[in-house]
């Protein structure tokens, strides 16, 4: 008995058409203690370092650890963007809002040296602890 390849060629395109673009990540909300680096290019975001690294956000592809220690973020009040200043952030990471906004740039030249990095949206920050 042959089997009929009709219904194999149904199960490839079905799983083909299987798109992750539906299922967007977004990450909870949380809240750390963050140190202000620079301005973020292309996006126009702020290159910030977690005082300790995540293990919850999107790793850049030449990544060769299991952390992330920097993100750009969207939405930072002027008051924090001070070299090496340190404060408290709440964030969430959001996959489709990561694509809109890089896809809203298109092609820049950035004149820092600045690798990719998750783009967050910040929801808060302050000079208070996290509670």
């Amino acid at each position: 008995m042959k089997p009929s390849i009709l219904p194999m060629t149904l199960l490839a395109l079905a799983l083909l058409s299987c798109s992750k673009d539906d299922a967007a990540v977004r990450t909870k909300s949380a809240c750390v203690a963050v140190r202000y680096t620079m301005e973020y290019c292309p996006v126009k975001a702020s290159l910030v370092t977690f005082l300790e690294p995540r293990t919850d956000l999107p790793l850049p592809v030449y990544a060769s650890t299991i952390y992330t220690s920097q993100a750009a973020v969207l939405n930072l009040p002027d008051e924090f963007k001070k070299r090496d200043t340190v404060f408290y952030l709440t964030f969430h990471y959001d996959e489709s809002r990561e694509k809109k906004e890089k896809a809203a740039v298109g092609h820049v030249i950035c004149t820092a040296n600045i690798g990719p990095s998750p783009l967050i949206v910040g929801e808060a920050a302050s000079w208070q602890p996290c509670k």
